[in-house]
């Protein structure tokens, strides 16, 4: 009798195709799980496109930073073309001229080796700086103690012993004090002691010393011992007033008058100026000049202007960040159709987060900005040549951009930085945050008793309680949380606070890519939801392949007893 294996289902017997029926079976019975995997896979297409999105917004924020910093850069344009005796940066400088002669630099105060009529070292200098034994500082007896005072009028002591008895190890120790001088060994290439000590002041300027850099010996002293060795670089004896916190010393080695410390010195505008450093940022608001040489015969006119360039470029830059996400957007927002004609859904199609974002970015964008002043020359972003076109992207027409700068810069900034006037010298604006509010602030700065200052903010009839002013600065509560204001004297005034569109669009941005933002909550969400998905896809594809076995093993029966039947057929049929 012919028989049919339970495992292979052939459809020889029935002449039915037992496998496709099965697999037909089973694929009707899976909608559900195919169902839940075109959700997963629609939410793994959403989690890709925010992650992308989340890109796009974090450098279109950056740029916006970007055109902050710009405003505030300037080109300085020298008459020295080679930059010889002077050179300056400007930040936030007004347009102007600065005409400059350099007489002095600032150097530093040095004490070095005195030198022979062969330029062979006479003191501070060994054979080998390595050698304790026929080059130590001190020979036999007490170890040798000294003080150190560089020009910033610090004095530290130290005190050599067997292990440090080398110029290499007082090199060592003066560096390890804390004293205001960088100690070197510097190898002549000549002479019997080619090694020198060199002792350099760590700032310029002529400092508390007028100059002047001190090495003395304090060994008889620190040690009360008349006969205590002394030592061999010929530093001269001295002392100190405390040997544990020395404030003043006498006696040693000091610089010379051509390694003493000089200001730096020169005229500013015809106005002479002395500075211990060579960089100077303190003469002029907004300008860090760096003098280079001095003895200079001539002046170095210096012209600072905008830099239109580089600003005109960042804004470009924003513009086609602003644009591209635009693109990319309503790419990932707009479902199409496929040829069968059903729908391919976008990944961010009714995704209400992502759409009321770029809605309230393109208002921000094209609206007034928030609290700004009758008087301000501009007001929106189109009055400085950037539009709307009709697909919703951003046109910037460079040469009104251009003027706008050359016109009012102050107005033009306020229209992308959080902005503030002060009716009251004592009183300035010095920065705000995300949820300050903005429009006329009235302010009122007081004293107590005791010196401190106080201040009440009052806006739209409401005055906060008294807030104290800590480090000269004034913070902000309620509304006006964020809010820091400079105050400096007492007195009432009236602020006038503005949020540019830039600022808001920044706010904006920061608040929907940072932690619990739309993006991070929208992400957490579709990671929970995929979680329980790939569960539920587990389980229902377990399900199925048991169903699929169970189909398997019911039609094998099926073709074994219909082959049996068959069979007995023939036989009848045959007798």
């Amino acid at each position: 009798m012919a028989t049919t294996s339970m495992t292979t289902i052939s459809g020889v017997a029935t002449g039915v195709d037992t496998t496709a029926l099965i697999n037909a079976i089973v694929a009707q019975k899976g909608t559900n799980l195919a169902r839940l995997q075109a959700r997963k896979d629609l939410n793994d297409k959403k989690t890709a496109a925010l992650t992308a999105l989340r890109t796009s917004l974090t450098a279109l924020n950056l740029s916006l930073a970007v055109i902050q910093d710009k405003f505030n850069s300037r080109t300085v344009s020298s008459t020295d073309a080679n930059n010889t005796n002077v050179t300056a940066t400007a930040s936030g400088a007004v347009a102007d001229t600065y005409d400059i002669k350099v007489k002095t630099v600032a150097t530093k105060g040095r004490i070095s080796s005195t030198l022979d009529s062969n330029g062979w070292t006479t003191n501070l200098a060994v054979a080998s700086p390595t050698d304790s034994v026929n080059s130590g500082i001190y020979t036999s007896g007490t170890p040798a103690s000294f003080a150190i005072q560089g020009t910033d009028g610090v004095i530290k002591t130290i005190t050599l012993d067997a292990g440090s008895n080398t110029l290499n190890g007082l090199r060592d120790k003066i560096n390890a004090s804390g004293a205001g001088v960088t100690a070197s060994v510097v190898n002549m290439g000549k002479g019997t002691k080619p090694y020198q000590l060199v002792l350099t002041a760590k700032a310029t300027g002529t400092g508390a010393t007028q100059g002047i850099v001190r090495l003395v010996d304090i060994t008889k002293m620190a040690n009360g011992v008349a006969g205590a060795s002394a030592n061999n670089l010929g530093i001269a004896a001295g002392t100190v007033d405390s040997l544990t916190t020395p404030t003043t010393l006498t006696g040693g080695l000091t610089s010379s008058v051509a390694e003493t410390a000089t200001d730096a010195n020169f005229t500013l505008n015809g106005i002479e100026l002395t500075r211990s450093t060579n960089v100077v940022k303190d003469a002029a608001d907004g300008m860090t000049f760096t003098l280079k040489q001095g003895g200079q015969t001539g002046t170095t006119t210096l012209t600072v202007g905008l830099d239109k360039p580089n600003t005109t470029a960042a804004m470009a830059d924003f513009i086609s960040k602003y644009n591209q996400l635009l693109k990319d957007y309503k790419t990932a927002s707009t479902s199409t159709k496929n040829p069968d004609g059903s729908i391919n859904q976008a990944a961010l199609a009714g995704d209400a987060s992502t759409s009321a974002l770029m809605s309230t970015l393109k208002a921000s964008l094209a609206g007034a900005s928030a609290g700004l002043p009758s008087t301000s020359t501009y007001k929106s972003l189109a009055s400085v040549g950037i539009t709307n076109m009709a697909d919703g992207s951003l046109f910037l027409n460079s040469s009104t951009f251009q003027t706008a700068m050359a016109t009012d810069l102050s107005s033009l900034q306020s229209l992308f930085n959080f902005s503030g006037t002060s009716t009251n010298q004592g009183v300035t604006f010095k920065s705000a945050g995300p949820k300050t509010a903005t429009g006329t602030v009235d302010f009122t700065i007081t004293k107590d008793g005791s010196g401190t200052l106080w201040g009440t903010l009052t806006r739209n009839s409401v005055t906060s309680a008294p807030i104290q002013v800590s480090g000269g600065t004034l913070v902000g509560t309620g509304d006006l949380e964020g809010l820091v204001l400079t105050v400096t004297d007492t007195g009432s005034g009236t602020l006038a606070l503005s949020r540019g569109a830039g600022q808001a669009g920044s706010d904006l941005l920061s608040k929907f890519v940072g932690l619990g933002g739309g993006i991070t909550t929208g992400l957490d969400s579709i990671y929970t939801q995929n979680n329980n998905l790939s569960t539920q896809i587990t389980q229902a594809q377990s399900m199925l392949n048991r169903e699929k076995e169970v189909l398997k093993l019911k039609f094998a029966k099926m073709e074994a007893a219909v082959g049996a039947m068959k069979a007995s057929a023939g036989s009848l049929t045959g007798a």
